[in-house]
């Protein structure tokens, strides 16, 4: 009786994709924003503060990005001012 099963040859894949390039970051409003140009798909990417939670995320578009900063800068400003508001009322 044969063996039906056939043996597989495993040869090792080499990777084909380019290395990514960081290039200059750019500053926003006080903030820099990390651009870097994809190896495998050429597009340039921004890494900025997500809209939804303000966690770092990478976009394919700066008008997203500066959004993102723009809200965190929002975010900060309100938590500044909470704060301040809290230390003139414990010092009345």
């Amino acid at each position: 009786m044969k063996d039906s099963r056939r043996s597989l040859k495993l040869t090792p894949t080499k990777y084909k994709g380019k290395p990514s390039e960081i290039l200059d970051s750019i500053e926003y409003q006080g903030y820099e924003i990390k651009v870097l140009k994809h190896g495998n798909t050429g597009h340039t990417l921004y890494r900025a503060p997500r809209l939804e939670d303000l966690e770092p995320c990478w976009f394919m578009d700066l008008e997203t990005a500066k959004k993102g900063v723009h809200k965190l800068l929002q975010t900060e400003t309100v938590q500044e001012l909470s704060t301040l508001e809290s230390m003139l009322e414990s010092s009345k």
